[in-house]
């Protein structure tokens, strides 16, 4: 799977899934090839690294992680290694939602199936509402719609109902920080946009 394959796409979570982050029991709201999305009845600190673990589909993935951004609800994770496996899942599951897609494009709903008998209203919302990719280039941004939520090189995507507050507080996070920062900045935003893409 080449890297630019590997940032966009992600397991097809119908609905989380209970796994581990070191000592923490948590639920997998996102899981794309770069990073995670979770969610924990208990804190997580903000420098908090440890072994992740999870099962898709009878196939456990275990893999390091670290946090990188928080909110009173969710904790954002950047996986420290590469998992083969995982990346296998996730191009499993990308041909299985192009193929449910294509079914609901041509009316053939008794093949609109995604994660066993779940359908693809979850995808269908959000080709419905879209996303917004906002580039930086020379010190000024640009918005376009997008009908993906692919993570531009110079700047991020995020859903498009996407609160203006936190528009400008990304973008300031961006136009300001350092290339970690930034990256940080698209790690969020490519997580928040899964969250949406998985009917959150």
């Amino acid at each position: 799977m080449s890297d630019e394959r590997r940032e966009h796409q992600r397991l097809n979570l119908v609905r989380p899934i209970d796994g581990w982050f070191g000592d923490w029991s948590v639920r997998f709201v996102d899981v794309s090839a770069s990073g995670a999305l979770i969610e924990s009845d208990e804190p997580i600190p903000d420098d908090a690294r440890g072994l992740l673990r999870f099962y898709w589909r009878g196939e456990e993935v275990e893999l390091l992680a670290e946090t990188v951004l928080r909110d009173d609800q969710q904790t954002g994770l950047a996986f420290l290694e590469q998992h083969e496996g995982l990346d296998r899942l996730i191009a499993d599951s990308a041909k299985e939602l192009q193929g449910a897609q294509e079914a609901n494009a041509t009316g053939m709903r008794e093949r609109n199936r995604i994660d066993g008998d779940a359908t693809l209203t979850a995808a269908s919302s959000s080709i419905s509402h879209g996303w917004i990719t906002w580039t930086y280039d020379d010190g000024r941004w640009t918005r376009r719609r997008s009908m993906i939520p692919e993570q531009p090189p110079d700047g991020f995507t995020i859903p498009a109902g996407e609160p203006e507050d936190q528009v400008e507080l990304l973008r300031q996070t961006y136009a300001q920080g350092d290339d970690d920062a930034r990256q940080l900045t698209r790690i969020f935003a490519e997580m928040s946009a899964g969250a949406t893409q998985s009917g959150r």
